[in-house]
Parts: structure tokens; C-alpha cells; sequence
């Protein structure tokens, strides 16, 4: 790794070292559907970082990926990610009966299929943003692929007896996701077995992600979520996590400025995107999922933030070799950044946070763990930090020695509690009644 490219990923393309679990746990199946873009990119790290295969080497356990566009550009990297890890399977001796893997790529029709649409609406290209109400529409004109395609994935959920949590991933700012992850969670939710539980996963856009940060449609989406949230009928019924992706974005972004910045910026967001969902990804897979299961139980009903707050960066602000000292000062700057890139308002206060930090041996964890513990306590417990609020903490050693970061969990949010929903709401506001119109579904 060059010290010279400050934007040189982290090598999260490659599986982790493996080690040998310190206690066995019981299977937990893990299944994913993922919308648009950002769905894209989780159901590719649940297929590339490693996990999965590992999980299908235990008797009884099954996965299931279901991926789901307006167009095939963002299909095509998690199809061979996909191709590759069957081969992989194979290779060690595992049946690849367990594992199903199945993409759809819906086509923008011809205007008239779409009805009747607000006076001077243009149809976007595949791969351009889709307003909420024509991707909805897309969605509804595909219907006979569509629950073919859940149809199958059910099937194969139902194949095990293991109990499963099934992940339903989209960005919220997007059209395409936000706009149909709602009712595909409902639809979803008939076809499959008691054993299994849907959790929604929404990421919040970055200020990095141009004209989708703090867009109209995110709005509609955060309104959406939190409606289903509360209803009878909720389809999110293991739980629905906001992620935040803010911090990774300044830590990456912060004292780069080298190369075209029109690429930079293309770069900055990929890396970002999948160093997020790969954080995500990891967490959820990690010790038979038993941290996903305990994080999820305090925020039935609401949303729970998972922010995943980066702290260093290879290359960026401070370099390999460089005093310690100005080491520990970068730390103590980007972990008392949580709050103002957490996503949440200042308002917010919860009963539990759970906090995963990620670091080298070199990187002073208890250091990193207590800093994170006195600004999470006094931001967001009740009672601050003498309250009675129950805090934990876990660390875990990363494979890159120059990165270091931590997965803040906190469950409890409402609409109201995210910064970037009145944020949102304003974008909506300035929209005209025909623009309104497209972006609510």
C-alpha cells in the first residue's frame, strides 16, 4: 500500500484471516435481497469478505441472495462475486446445494405502460436516478418476475430448519429502493417461514453522494420506514437498521486532494459505500450472528442507528512510522466527530449502545474503546454517563494496522430523531406538485 495515494482503499476486497472461534454457536442462517445500487453493494460484501462460505460449511445452514435493478450495471460485479464463490464451495467440498443466487434487471418501459404521468415528465435511463412512484410502477409492470424471483428465494429459506434473518438492503435517498422496499417487504414476509425474520437495512446518503444527499426521496423513504415501523402489519419485524455512512465519507474525504476530481470523487464514494456495507456485513455475520441478534432485540418498533464511524484512513493525515502521540491526537479528533457525523440529532437518548471497535494491536483499542464510551454516554444515554443505561463494548482486531474505526449501535429512533429528515423534507418542499407527485409512491 502506497503512502503517496491517500486514496488507496483499505484491502477489504479480500477475505479476513480466519481464526478458529473461541465458543461454538448455534447456526444462524443469514439471506439477503438487495434494491438498487446501494443494495448492490451489500449483497456483494455478504458474498465476497469470506463469511458466507464458512456458514455453508455447517450441516443444515442455507443462503439465499436476491438482487433487484432498474437496469444491469450495478448487477454485474455481485453476479461474478457470486460465480466466484460457488467455485469456491466446490472447492473445499461443499454442496453448493445451499446456496442461491439470482439477479433481475428490470427495463424502463415505454411511457404509455406507465399510465398517465405528470405533464412534461422525461422516463430516466437505466442507471440515472428513477423517481419513487415510476420505480414503484416498473416494479408493478415487472410483477410476474418479480414474485417469481421471491418465490424462489422463499423456497430456498424454507429448504432449512436453521433459523434465518433475512436482510432487505437499499439506499434510502434512491428511487429505486425506497421506492418499492416496502411493499416487497410485505410481499416478502407472506412468502416465508415463522423461522425467519426480515430486517430492513436503509442507508442514509453522505455528503459526498451529490444531489441525493438529503433528498426529497429520502424523505418519503424515512417517512415510509417509520409508518411500516408502527403499523400492525409491519413487515420489518426483526428490526430495520439506519446505517450511517457520513463519518467513513469526512475520514476518507478529509486532507485528500490529489488526482481529477471528478474521479476522485467517483473513487471516494465506492470505496466508501463498500468499506460501509462490508462494516455492516462483517458485524452481522460475526460470532454466528450472535451480536446481530442481541443488538436487534432493544429496537423492535423503531429504527436502530448503526454508524460506522471511521477513524483513520491509510495514508490520510497521519502516516505509517509518524510519533504515536500525533497517532492517539487523530483518534481523539475523529472519535469526538461521532456525534456531529452520527446522523442523529442532538435530542436523541436511548437505553443501550453497543460499540465494536476495530483496530490493530498497535492502535491502543482500550484508548479508543474509553474515548467512544464517555462521548456515546454523554451524547446519547439517559442519565449520561453515572446513568443506568446499559453500554457494551467488544473489540476485534482488523486486518489493515492503519485503519481503525467502530460500529456504534443505537436503537430507538424515530423519524424525527434523524438529522436528515427535516433536511430532506426541505428538498421535498421546494419540489413543484408534478415533481412531489414523482417522489411519492
Amino acid at each position: 500500500m502506497s503512502d503517496d495515494n491517500p486514496l488507496e482503499p483499505e484491502p477489504a476486497l479480500e477475505p479476513a484471516p480466519r481464526r478458529a472461534p473461541a465458543k461454538v454457536h448455534a447456526p444462524h442462517n443469514i439471506h439477503a435481497i438487495g434494491i438498487g445500487r446501494t443494495g448492490a453493494a451489500y449483497i456483494e460484501a455478504l458474498i465476497r469478505t469470506g463469511e458466507i462460505e464458512d456458514l455453508l460449511a455447517t450441516p443444515g445452514t442455507r443462503f439465499a441472495a436476491l438482487l433487484i435493478d432498474i437496469g444491469d450495471d450495478d448487477l454485474l460485479v455481485p453476479g461474478d462475486y457470486a460465480r466466484s464463490l460457488k467455485a469456491r464451495l466446490r472447492s473445499r467440498g461443499i454442496s453448493t446445494d445451499g446456496f442461491h443466487y439470482e439477479s433481475l434487471a428490470l427495463a424502463v418501459p415505454d411511457p404509455a405502460a406507465l399510465g398517465k404521468l405528470p405533464k412534461g415528465t422525461m422516463l430516466p435511463k437505466a442507471g440515472e436516478h428513477i423517481p419513487r412512484a415510476i420505480a414503484k410502477a416498473i416494479f408493478a409492470l415487472n410483477a410476474e418476475a418479480g414474485e417469481g424471483a421471491l418465490q424462489h428465494f422463499a423456497d430456498h429459506v424454507k429448504g432449512s430448519d436453521v433459523p434465518s434473518t433475512v436482510f432487505l438492503a437499499y439506499g434510502l435517498a434512491g428511487g429505486t429502493g425506497s421506492g418499492i422496499a416496502v411493499d416487497l417487504a410485505q410481499r416478502l414476509k407472506a412468502k416465508l417461514p415463522a423461522s425467519a425474520q426480515v430486517v430492513g437495512v436503509g442507508q442514509l446518503a453522505h455528503s459526498g453522494d451529490g444531489n441525493y444527499f438529503n433528498s426529497a426521496a429520502q424523505y418519503q423513504a424515512i417517512d415510509a420506514v417509520d409508518a411500516a415501523l408502527q403499523s400492525s402489519t409491519n413487515p420489518f419485524g426483526g428490526g430495520f437498521f439506519v446505517v450511517a455512512s457520513e463519518q467513513s465519507w469526512q475520514r476518507l474525504s478529509a486532507y485528500t486532494s490529489t488526482g481529477l476530481k471528478e474521479v476522485r470523487q467517483r473513487f471516494k464514494q465506492m470505496v466508501t459505500n463498500r468499506f460501509v456495507a462490508d462494516s455492516f456485513m462483517r458485524f452481522a455475520m460475526s460470532d454466528g450472528s450472535e451480536h446481530l441478534l442481541r443488538a436487534l432485540q432493544p429496537g423492535r418498533g423503531k429504527c436502530t442507528l448503526f454508524d460506522v464511524a471511521k477513524l483513520t484512513h491509510p495514508g490520510v493525515q497521519v502516516l505509517p512510522g509518524e510519533a504515536g502521540s500525533k497517532w492517539d491526537a487523530v483518534l481523539q479528533q475523529w472519535i469526538g466527530f461521532v456525534p456531529k457525523y452520527s446522523g442523529l440529532r442532538d435530542s436523541f437518548r436511548t437505553d443501550y449502545a453497543e460499540v465494536h471497535v476495530h483496530a490493530s494491536h498497535d492502535m491502543q483499542t482500550d484508548m479508543i474503546d474509553a474515548s467512544l464510551k464517555e462521548v456515546i454516554a454523554s451524547h446519547y444515554l439517559n442519565g449520561g454517563k453515572g446513568g443506568k443505561a446499559s453500554y457494551l463494548s467488544f473489540h476485534n482486531e482488523f486486518f489493515d494496522v492503519l485503519t481503525a474505526y467502530g460500529n456504534v449501535i443505537l436503537p430507538g429512533a424515530l423519524k424525527d430523531d434523524f438529522a436528515a429528515y427535516p433536511a430532506s423534507k426541505a428538498s421535498f418542499d421546494k419540489l413543484d406538485a408534478a415533481g412531489r407527485l414523482l417522489e411519492q409512491a
